[in-house]
């Protein structure tokens, strides 16, 4: 009976600070404000693939980091053993975008002041910044910026280059490429209120000489 007591007590106080119940209420906490920044990445993003693992993934981040703070509690040794055993972690997998790192930074904060017991100041902030990332993506969705990508042979090159002038409201030539075969123009352009995608593209390719027309979003999504 001693022996289940002592290996209970182990269990309970293993050189941490945090008693049990606020380390129960310190995961809780993580898990509702992680969960917030699982719906408000969905809401916003607006890339060509959305991932679900990396969605998880930043629940996942906070929950973990609520873990080593309540494991470290006040402790200095600890501390130092967590540095060190962290410090052989390498993590190679490449961040397209760089929102991506700002939400893996929004899950590790959460999960620090949840370990930390700063509860008011990390939903706080996860409430602020949660209503600033939405307000800030629909101007991003609504953005009307894309990039125009013609192939064409070398004699229909100047057609395009006068056709483009009256289709969209502003337009940039940002690259030319002039092969034997062909003449690539890429545009960034702006289009009118009241066209379409489909029309503009179109017209572009009823050119005689024209072979292929691309519409791409800043985003990178290939829209025609």
């Amino acid at each position: 009976m001693e022996t289940i007591k002592e290996i209970l007590a182990l269990f309970f106080n293993a050189g941490t600070t945090v008693k049990p119940g606020i380390a129960l209420l310190n995961m809780l906490v993580a898990a509702g404000l992680s969960t917030i920044v699982y719906f408000v990445y969905k809401i916003t993003f607006s890339g060509v693939a959305y991932s679900k693992k990396f969605n998880i993934t930043l629940v996942m981040l906070s929950l973990i980091t609520t873990i080593v703070m309540n494991i470290l509690g006040n402790s200095l040794a600890l501390s130092m053993g967590m540095v060190g055993a962290l410090s052989i972690v390498r993590f190679r997998t490449a961040i397209k975008d760089p929102r991506d790192t700002a939400y893996i930074f929004w899950a590790i904060t959460i999960g620090l002041g949840c370990g930390s017991g700063n509860y008011f100041m990390v939903g706080a902030g996860t409430l602020v910044v949660s209503a600033v990332t939405i307000l800030l993506s629909k101007n991003l969705k609504n953005d009307d910026s894309y990039l125009l990508i013609v192939r064409c042979s070398k004699d229909a090159a100047a057609s395009v280059r006068r056709e483009t002038e009256k289709l969209y409201e502003t337009h940039k030539l940002r690259g030319e490429t002039i092969t034997g075969d062909y003449t690539e123009l890429v545009y960034q352009i702006k289009l009118k209120k009241g066209k379409a995608n489909g029309y503009t593209n179109q017209k572009i390719k009823d050119i005689d000489g024209v072979f292929t027309v691309n519409m791409v979003a800043r985003s990178g999504e290939t829209l025609g």
